[in-house]
C-alpha cells in the first residue's frame, strides 16, 4: 500500500493510556503524528501518574525534539524529522471535563487527566467518552510503549473497510529491541479446553508474516490491545470495555462479547514495534502477575464456566512449574488466586 493510499474522510480517534511512562509515550506520539492517514485526533489519558507525565508530555508538545536514545525502525516516520521544534496543538482536560462535548476546533492532541488509576480499560473508556462515538468511525488503541510505521493505520483501515462485519483489526507486532522477531500476528488463539492463550507467531522470525491475513484470522480469538483498531459500530453494539479486569484480558472479553455479531481482522502490513512491558514494568511484577492469573479465571467464569475445573488444573500445573524453578513469588501468587472464592467459584 503506497503512502498516498488512505481514506481521508474516515475520522479516527487514536488512544494511548499512560501511567508513569511519559518517555515511552512521547516516542509513541512522535511516530503517531507522522501517520500517512491524516484524519485523526490523538487522545492521551493519564491514569494519575506520579512522575508528572502530563507536564512532561505538554512540555514536549510545546517544543518537540527527538531523543537520541530512540531507535530507528524500518517504516517508522517521525514528526520531529520534519517538524522538530514546531509545537503540537494540545488541549489538557481535567477529570471533571470527561463528560463534556469536546470543542470542534482542530485540536490535534487531547491530554486527559483521569483523576485516578482506572487501569487500561478504564482509561480507554474515558477516551471513548471524551471523543464521542458520533464523531469518529474508528478508535485505534495503542500501548504507549509502541512506535508505529507510517502505513500502520491505513493498512488497518483498509482491512476494516473491506468487510462490514469486521469489528476489530490487529497489526503485526514486532519487538522494539528485536525488530526481526514477531511478538504477535494480530493477537492470540484461545484453547477453549482450559482457557490458556497463545500469541500467534510469537518468537518467530519476520519471514513468517503472511501476505494475506486470512489464515491468521481463522485462528484469532482476540486482538492484542497493543494495537487494536475498533469500529464505532462495534462499541455502540457491544458496549465499552469491561473495567473490572483493570489489567489483562480486557481485549479477550471484548472480542468474546462481540462474537457472533462481529468478526476479527488482521492487517499483516500494519506494523507496530512494541517494547513489550515497558509501561507495565512500572508495576511490581507479582502485582501484575496477580491480575493476569486472576483475570484468566474471571474470563473463564464469564464465558467458559463449564471449563473452570480445567482452567484451575492448568493454573496448578503452572504453579508447580514456577515452584520447581524456585520462583516462589509467582507460585504463591497463583496459589492465592486459586483459593480466592471470588474468582474460582463456578
Amino acid at each position: 500500500m503506497s503512502d498516498n493510499f488512505n481514506f481521508p474522510a474516515i475520522r479516527v480517534a487514536i488512544v494511548l493510556v499512560n501511567w508513569n511512562g511519559w518517555r515511552e509515550c512521547i516516542e509513541c506520539i512522535d511516530s503517531v503524528l507522522a501517520q500517512a492517514h491524516p484524519n485523526f485526533h490523538l487522545f492521551v489519558v493519564d491514569n494519575d501518574s506520579a512522575d508528572r507525565s502530563v507536564e512532561h508530555i505538554g512540555a514536549w508538545c510545546a517544543s518537540p525534539e527527538a531523543d537520541a536514545n530512540w531507535r530507528r525502525q524500518p517504516g517508522v516516520g517521525r514528526y520531529t524529522d520534519a517538524a522538530a521544534g514546531t509545537p503540537v496543538a494540545v488541549r489538557v482536560l481535567d477529570s471533571a471535563d470527561h463528560g463534556l462535548a469536546l470543542p470542534k476546533e482542530d485540536g490535534r492532541l487531547w491530554l486527559i487527566r483521569s483523576g485516578r488509576n482506572l487501569g487500561f480499560a478504564g482509561g480507554c473508556n474515558v477516551a471513548i467518552k471524551a471523543a464521542g462515538l458520533q464523531d469518529f468511525a474508528y478508535f485505534w488503541f495503542l500501548n504507549p510503549d509502541t512506535v508505529v510505521t507510517r502505513q500502520a493505520l491505513p493498512e488497518l483501515l483498509g482491512r476494516a473497510q473491506r468487510d462490514a462485519r469486521i469489528g476489530i483489526v490487529g497489526s503485526t507486532l514486532r519487538y522494539y529491541h528485536s525488530p526481526d522477531t514477531v511478538q504477535a500476528l494480530g493477537g492470540a488463539t484461545l484453547n477453549r479446553s482450559n482457557a490458556s492463550s497463545r500469541h500467534i507467531g510469537e518468537g518467530e522470525p519476520l519471514s513468517i508474516v503472511p501476505s494475506d491475513g486470512s489464515s491468521v484470522e481463522r485462528e484469532l480469538a482476540y486482538v492484542m490491545g497493543a494495537s487494536m483498531l475498533v469500529s464505532a459500530a462495534f462499541i455502540r453494539t457491544v458496549g465499552l470495555m469491561q473495567e473490572d479486569y483493570f489489567l489483562y484480558y480486557e481485549e479477550a472479553d471484548w472480542a468474546a462479547r462481540g462474537r457472533g455479531q462481529f468478526d476479527l481482522g488482521y492487517a499483516p502490513r500494519s506494523e507496530v514495534f512494541h517494547k513489550s512491558g515497558a509501561n507495565s514494568s512500572k508495576l511490581l511484577p507479582l502485582y501484575s502477575a496477580g491480575f493476569y492469573y486472576r483475570n484468566r479465571l474471571r474470563f473463564v467464569r464469564r464465558f467458559l464456566p463449564d471449563r473452570m475445573g480445567a482452567a484451575k488444573l492448568r493454573l496448578c500445573a503452572e504453579m508447580l512449574y514456577h515452584f520447581a524453578r524456585g520462583r516462589w513469588g509467582l507460585a504463591r501468587t497463583i496459589a492465592k488466586v486459586l483459593v480466592s472464592k471470588d474468582e474460582t467459584a463456578s
